[in-house]
């Protein structure tokens, strides 16, 4: 158990939420014992109700942890990695992820010498329900060729995020091609 879930669970037990289960535990032990049991005839039976008393505040604090740890949901990665390339389409295959919606800009980073340097330009052709499609529009010969193998796909990172000085120099490129 690292510091992280240490934490969580000491934040968990002197919690409001916390106070209010260690409250309501005890109440209902108070209840139960008025109802059933006859604290003054024995010392132990005491000793056995106080342990019973921390025994379901442990296990109802727990509880409340494994609930809130089950509600949480993970942020989604900044990144993709294509999955494969398809060469007669020119497009990139990654997994769905939330951050690449229909037509946006991505950019393609490809880490040389430490650096990540801009490979391709491409925009979100097609959304599917388990890929995206990713159709490149300009290689920046970064790459000698556009990789097809898997290793070579794991170098790749697709990113929503391209920089402005490149989307220039794609509109002047297509603006002399025009």
């Amino acid at each position: 158990m690292g510091p992280a879930m240490t934490s969580r669970i000491l934040s968990s037990i002197f919690s409001f939420s916390g106070a209010s289960v260690a409250i309501g535990v005890m109440g209902f032990m108070a209840g139960f014992v008025t109802l059933f049991v006859d604290v003054d005839s024995a010392v132990s039976i005491k000793w056995l109700l106080l342990i019973v008393l921390v025994f379901l505040s442990l296990i109802l604090i727990f509880l409340t942890l494994i609930y809130d740890l089950h509600q949480e949901v993970d942020p989604l990665p900044t990144y993709e990695t294509p999955v494969r390339y398809v060469s007669d389409e020119n497009v990139f295959v990654i997994r769905k992820n939330d951050n690449f919606v229909n037509n946006i800009v991505v950019g393609c980073y490809v880490n040389k010498d430490g650096i990540d340097r801009l490979a391709y330009l491409g925009v979100v052709h097609l959304v599917q329900d388990k890929v995206i499609q990713i159709k490149i529009r300009y290689d920046f010969d970064v790459l000698e060729e556009i990789p097809s193998s898997n290793e070579d796909l794991k170098r790749i990172e697709v990113r929503p995020v391209v920089p402005v000085t490149a989307l220039q120099g794609l509109m002047n490129m297509e603006a002399q091609n025009d």
